[in-house]
């Protein structure tokens, strides 16, 4: 289950709202259909040279920065 996202993370493919639950981004996440790219080196791995992906965006990796967004805020 997807517990807090990095501010970093990035992925093409959930279209629609802009706001979603977090049932909504677990199901998205664990269906892992879609490209993951962190924004500070604009590729699929982090600084750290580790997979960017929800699994792997997490605390405890020296990248990560917990994401700011709050519950049913929008995603922009």
């Amino acid at each position: 289950m997807v517990t807090q996202l990095c501010r970093w993370m990035r992925w093409k493919g959930f279209y629609g709202p802009t706001s979603f639950s977090d049932e909504d981004l677990t199901e998205h996440f664990e269906n892992n259909e879609v490209p993951y790219s962190c924004l500070r080196t604009a590729a699929p791995w982090g600084p750290d040279d580790t997979l960017c992906a929800p699994e792997s965006c997490v605390a405890g990796r020296t990248c990560f920065e917990a994401s700011m967004k709050r519950k049913g805020a929008p995603l922009s």
